[in-house]
This record gives structure tokens, C-alpha cells and sequence, in this order.
């Protein structure tokens, strides 16, 4: 049985690329969790597959801080993985706008978290972060 892999953030810069192993590297069905507003341009090269009838790429609308929408997501494509990599990752927008920093990097995790104890909870999930939380 084909394992299924989430990916927030799969139009950022190391979703993309994870995005890409995946496909070059493994059979599974990857799905992907997309802001609205978020540019394809990292994932240009899989778009003529993605969402099409037999593509291995499948990508979600939504937003870490709509609950619906990451309850939608897991109890959809109740994901084998996750790599969670989605968040407000500019340090210094995080200063200037620390509320927006939190709602969607801790809220946002929080949603996704309590998403997959409800209707996914064999999932495996990958949490990852920055060198800058450091210092």
C-alpha cells in the first residue's frame, strides 16, 4: 500500500525541495498544504502533474490558523507522514509582528496537532525549525 506524505509549506524553499526528493526518490502520494496567496513558482516544474487524475502530487488550500481547513486536510488525506515545515519564519517581521509570529507558528502547529489526534493520530510528524530560534 502507497504511504502518503504531508508537506505544509510545500511551496517554500526546503518544502520544494523535499517535494522533489520525494517524487525523484520514493513512490509515494505526496499532498501539500498551500496559503491561497502563495506563489507555485518553487514547485513549477510538477505543476502539469499536480492534482491531475493519476498525479502523485496533490495539493490542499488552507491555513494553519482555519481550523476547518487543517481538519479538512487530515481527515482527508490522513497522512502515513508529515514534515511540518510551514510557519512565519522571517526574524525580523517576527519582532514587528509578534501576535501574527505566534498565531501561526504555535497556534497554527497547535491546530495541526490537535487535526491529526482527532482524525489521524497513526500519523508521524516531522517538526521542523531554525537555527535562528538559537539566537
Amino acid at each position: 500500500m502507497t504511504k502518503t506524505v504531508l508537506i505544509t509549506g510545500i511551496t517554500g524553499m526546503v518544502g520544494s525541495h523535499l517535494l522533489d526528493y520525494l517524487i525523484d526518490n520514493t513512490d509515494f502520494l505526496v499532498t501539500g498544504l498551500v496559503r491561497w496567496r502563495s506563489p507555485l513558482d518553487n514547485i513549477s516544474k510538477h505543476v502539469t502533474n499536480i492534482n491531475s487524475k493519476n498525479s502523485r502530487i496533490k495539493l490542499f488550500y488552507g491555513d494553519l490558523n482555519d481550523k476547518k481547513s487543517i481538519n479538512d486536510l487530515i481527515k482527508t488525506t490522513k497522512p502515513d507522514y508529515i514534515f511540518h515545515l510551514a510557519a512565519q519564519s522571517f526574524p525580523t517581521f517576527s519582532f514587528q509582528a509578534p501576535n501574527t509570529t505566534y498565531e501561526t507558528n504555535i497556534l497554527g502547529t497547535s491546530n495541526l496537532c490537535e487535526a491529526i489526534l482527532t482524525y489521524s493520530n497513526q500519523s508521524i510528524i516531522h517538526i521542523c525549525s531554525s537555527s535562528e530560534v538559537y539566537g
